[in-house]
């Protein structure tokens, strides 16, 4: 998130049922299920399963522990998503045994199909949910739930109104439910403040991940280090010494889809108040 302060209003006589009950010295032993909202879009393919898939090459995520969701409003089955993504997650071909985690990894993925704001496909989703759940022998309680947002911030009051009251995981043996919410968080700061009242009036705020995706690339992340660990910039990086800092965004594809959601909240908006502005400062 960088350092700029997301507003989020603490609520804490609402108390919610997933979050209420937590108890810190439950150990976490129960499945984790990962549902990704959006799950047919262009972030989701090209950033979030991506991701996932590299937390599972690298021992994070277990099979016999994990399972992924994908929901969107597209209808297409468990293999056509999976073929979707395929593409996106194999970075190098002659890796050794790559083509055989890709394989693992995409049979953890199941994909329920509804709207985003009517209880029928979140019901579905819960039910896919908890029979996974029972699969795996985890007692009632002890599940973890993550919803992840790949999803425009119009939504996101609809989809966690539906969670909310379709998919929430009761926490008292260890278990919870918790949101990752994607930028751009509104298009201003009254739409912003108003997204966070929303969202904060059904879950509470250790519940609610923020994250900007492009933030957390190493090459960013290691700006700072390159500034502040080599004592030689100290009296060069200044505004006496620099004239002009410009920050170069090359893409080599279009809107591919997403024209609908520019069209709303802009590319400048997109980039500018979120990457560039942050990796600036």
């Amino acid at each position: 998130m960088g350092s700029g302060q997301w507003i989020m209003e603490k609520r804490s006589s609402l108390r919610n049922d997933s979050f209420s009950r937590d108890n810190d010295n439950v150990p976490e032993t129960g499945c984790l299920s990962i549902i990704v909202l959006g799950a047919s879009g262009d972030l989701a393919k090209k950033k979030t399963f991506p991701a996932l898939f590299n937390l599972y090459r690298q021992g994070f995520l277990q099979s016999n522990e994990v399972h992924i969701f994908g929901y969107a409003r597209t209808k297409i089955s468990d293999d056509e998503l999976r073929n979707r993504i395929r593409g996106y997650l194999i970075n190098d071909k002659s890796a050794p045994g790559q083509s055989e985690q890709v394989s693992e990894f995409l049979q953890l993925i199941k994909y329920v199909s509804g709207s985003y704001d009517t209880e029928e496909g979140f019901q579905l989703l819960d039910k896919e949910i908890s029979a996974h759940e029972s699969s795996k022998n985890s007692l009632e309680g002890s599940s973890r739930r993550l919803f992840y947002f790949a999803l425009p911030p119009s939504v996101y009051p609809s989809v966690s109104r539906m969670i909310k009251k379709c998919c929430m995981n009761r926490s008292d043996l260890g278990g919870w439910t918790r949101i990752v919410v994607e930028k751009p968080f509104g298009k201003d700061l009254d739409s912003s403040e108003k997204l966070s009242a929303q969202i904060g009036e059904l879950f509470e705020e250790p519940q609610i991940y923020r994250i900007d995706h492009y933030l957390g690339k190493e090459l960013v992340q290691n700006l700072l280090v390159l500034r502040f660990a080599n004592r030689m910039f100290l009296p060069l990086w200044n505004r006496d010494n620099i004239d002009n800092v410009q920050i170069v965004f090359r893409e080599d594809f279009g809107t591919e889809g997403r024209g609908g959601y520019f069209d709303e909240y802009g590319y400048a908006l997109q980039m500018r108040s979120n990457f560039l502005c942050t990796t600036s400062k």
